[in-house]
């Protein structure tokens, strides 16, 4: 009949109607089933108007909920057309629904998760407090034994540093602000300030801490030899001490020092040091002006090289002005082999130096022998390393990389006293407790290091080609009553010949040995045979 027809074709457009876009159809719940002669009438305008409202008012209807209403109910087997659509089909095209809606969590689920996530921050945070209490209490136990520096850098319920990460949202530039993530930007903030906090307790371990410059040793030019010279630096290290002055509880003045003796019986070993510890005044320009001032009675403290970092006392022996050495007593136990004297310098020698910083960290500098003299404001006992000392290195070993002593440093600079002439002076300090020189009334420089086209020129006019030339002589003086000016060469000394004046201080010194070991005193007249060349022949006494 034509209600039969007008029916079936009803059925077809519900049909059709299930194939539009997920986004309409899932939002819209199909109507109940209405008679045949009812779905065949003709719809009104405001019943279309209606429709559209309800389903509006649908599509806000829960996934869970709406899967459920969008089918219609079963009609009646009379009003059922022929072509009704299979139980499957119809199956698959609700789980399409399903897939393809949209999916919006309501206004209470929202308020759950964050009151959930603010649950577990709060947990976080009892549980982080209830760590750190078990951390000190750990650090306070008497079976704690590692550094202070240690204990206060980890903890016993330490695990692995990770980093945390912000919050997906704040990761990205020009996201907008949301309310909902304020949790989240509080955890992490928390969670940071945790980091970065046990990461600067770590870098305070001795292993971890990187912060201290480099020495020299990682240059690339040591590398064929950094094996050997680490061990080597490493082993006279052990007997390398820093030292520290204080006059009415002021700090003085910073050295360094290292053993040169142990007596096993009473534990003290004698330190040698640059007498600048005990220097309340020194000339910035000469070292022969005579204005130096020092203060033997100052309190002097050494550096032990133990874990705490300890001081002891330290007594002042003996100090020599014009050599600048000290020698002081200290009570310490022997750690390592104390290193021997070299003999001879070689010009051009690699040489290490060795000292301690403010902070007792070891110092190390790396140089050569020069071929160089002292010029005429420095001693003549100085030779040079060609690496600039600062004055907390001051007195510590210049070593080869066989471990061998070959001088003190001395003096904010490059210079230092060599092994020679340091021998000497301990060999008379033991002898008559003091260190005797004689005074020759002159400024001496070799013609030994002079460029070798002076040197040939000096030779043309002069016949000579090495000796010491004279550059001052002091007025009053034997020399200057025997009429030696500046410009002269002086090539022998007492018979023998000199060509530098480390040479020239070993047979001052070998002298006034040999005239106090006859009975000489100190303060008494040497004759001494002078060759004196360019103006003439001259025999000085």
């Amino acid at each position: 009949t034509q209600e039969d027809v007008s029916g079936s074709s009803s059925r077809a457009g519900r049909r059709r109607r299930r194939r539009t876009p997920v986004s309409d159809r899932s939002a819209e719940a199909q109507p109940e089933a209405a008679p045949t002669s009812q779905r065949a009438a003709p719809t009104t305008q405001d019943e279309v108007s209606g429709s559209r409202s309800r389903a509006g008012h649908r599509r806000r209807i829960p996934v869970s909920d709406r899967s459920a209403e969008a089918q219609p109910e079963a009609a009646p087997s009379s009003q059922r057309g022929k072509r009704k659509a299979s139980p499957e089909r119809s199956s698959a095209a609700s789980q399409r629904r399903r897939r393809k809606a949209p999916l919006e969590p309501s206004e209470d689920k929202r308020q759950k998760r964050t009151a959930k996530k603010r649950k577990r921050t709060d947990e976080k945070k009892a549980a982080s407090s209830k760590g750190e209490e078990a951390a000190a209490t750990t650090s306070a136990s008497p079976g704690a034994s590692h550094a202070s520096s240690s204990s206060e850098a980890s903890s016993a319920a330490s695990s692995p540093l990770r980093c945390p990460l912000p919050p997906a949202p704040a990761m990205g530039a020009g996201r907008n602000y949301d309310p909902a993530m304020e949790p989240a930007y509080e955890a992490y903030m928390d969670l940071s300030s945790k980091y970065h906090a046990k990461r600067k307790r770590q870098l305070q371990l001795v292993t971890l801490d990187r912060s201290k410059a480099s020495s020299c040793m990682v240059n690339e030019k040591l590398q064929s030899v950094r094996e050997s010279a680490t061990k080597t630096v490493l082993q006279v290290a052990k007997v390398v001490l820093g030292f520290s002055s204080y006059v009415d509880g002021k700090l003085m003045a910073r050295s360094s020092g290292f053993l040169i003796d142990w007596d096993e019986r009473s534990k003290a070993g004698t330190v040698l040091t640059s007498a600048r510890i005990i220097c309340s005044k020194y000339s910035a320009l000469s070292q022969w002006s005579g204005t130096d001032e020092y203060a033997p009675n100052a309190e002097i403290v050494a550096h032990l090289l133990d874990e705490d970092d300890a001081t002891v006392p330290a007594l002042l022996l003996h100090y020599d002005k014009h050599v600048n050495i000290a020698l002081i007593k200290v009570e310490i136990e022997l750690c390592a082999k104390i290193p021997s004297f070299s003999g001879d310098v070689i010009y051009g020698q690699e040489i290490f130096v060795l000292g301690r910083d403010e902070h007792q960290n070891l110092t190390i500098h790396h140089g050569r022998v020069q071929f160089m003299g002292p010029n005429k404001f420095q001693r003549h006992h100085y030779l040079f390393s060609g690496c600039v000392i600062n004055q907390p290195s001051i007195g510590g070993p210049v070593i080869d990389l066989n471990g061998q002593v070959w001088g003190m440093a001395n003096f904010p600079g490059t210079a230092f006293i060599p092994s020679s002439i340091i021998l000497k002076c301990l060999d008379m300090w033991k002898k008559y407790q003091c260190i005797p020189r004689m005074h020759i009334g002159m400024k001496l420089s070799p013609i030994k290091f002079l460029d070798p086209i002076h040197v040939e020129r000096i030779f043309r006019r002069c016949n000579v080609d090495s000796g010491l030339i004279v550059h001052e002589v002091s007025h009053g003086s034997v020399a200057d009553e025997l009429g030696v000016r500046p410009g002269d060469i002086i090539d022998s000394v007492n018979g023998e010949h000199i060509a530098t004046t480390i040479e020239l201080e070993n047979l001052l010194m070998r002298i006034c040995e040999s005239h106090l070991d006859e009975g000489g005193v100190i303060g008494s007249c040497v004759d001494i045979p002078i060759n004196c060349n360019c103006q003439g022949l001259v025999q000085m006494q």
